[in-house]
């Protein structure tokens, strides 16, 4: 098998604390995609921060960009 696109998606949250206004969360799904991975030099990659978002929506934002790194190309190939 060759891999020639891979993608991942993972829920996080980031804290803030400030002296004037205390503390803040911030939640979200951090997503990454890469396509081309069969050849040097070809290789694209993508990264998105979905603030508030949960992680069975961000999955499913993920099936379609991975398809948008890459291009009109890569959205032909499909």
């Amino acid at each position: 098998m060759l891999v020639t696109r891979a993608a991942l998606a993972a829920p996080f949250a980031l804290s803030v604390r400030t002296a004037q206004h205390g503390r803040s969360v911030l939640l979200g799904v951090f997503s990454w995609a890469a396509v081309n991975l069969s050849g040097p030099g070809d290789r694209k990659d993508r990264h998105w921060f979905d603030l508030e978002a949960d992680l069975d929506r961000a999955g499913e934002r993920l099936e379609e960009r991975i398809y948008e790194v890459g291009g009109e190309d890569s959205a032909a190939g499909r």
